[in-house]
């Protein structure tokens, strides 16, 4: 996988590096953000716990995307890798249906009240 960096600026006032890259994975599938905060974290001399993959873009037919990458000075991000673990060794919970509330029959609707006319006016 190759990758270029578009543009990449410095956010001093809440620490971090804010990065643009253009991926080129070569007939591959599109990287997984774990993969990504990986190889970045490497790249640019990185704890990979600071490393943040906000998202990643694939151009629709192609072997190619953007994706928009957060480096934190103090923040520690947790390693995709192990969140996917964690994931799929919690079992999942069935959730219980809510109980239904009892039907309440239709309001009867009162009889036609017969409506006096009205005095005219003089």
């Amino acid at each position: 996988m190759k990758f270029q960096v578009i543009e990449e600026k410095e956010n001093p006032v809440i620490k971090r590096r804010e990065i643009i890259i253009s991926l080129d994975y070569e007939g591959k599938s599109t990287p997984s953000k774990a993969e990504l905060q990986k190889i970045l974290a490497e790249h640019f001399k990185a704890n990979i716990e600071s490393v943040d993959i906000s998202k990643v873009l694939s151009e629709t037919g192609l072997t190619k995307g953007k994706a928009w990458v957060k480096i934190w000075q103090d923040k520690k991000i947790p390693i995709y890798a192990e969140m996917k673990k964690e994931k799929a060794e919690k079992p999942v919970e069935k959730k219980e249906k809510p109980k239904e509330a009892p039907k309440v029959e239709a309001a009867k609707t009162p009889e036609k009240i017969e409506e006096k006319p009205k005095p005219e006016k003089k």
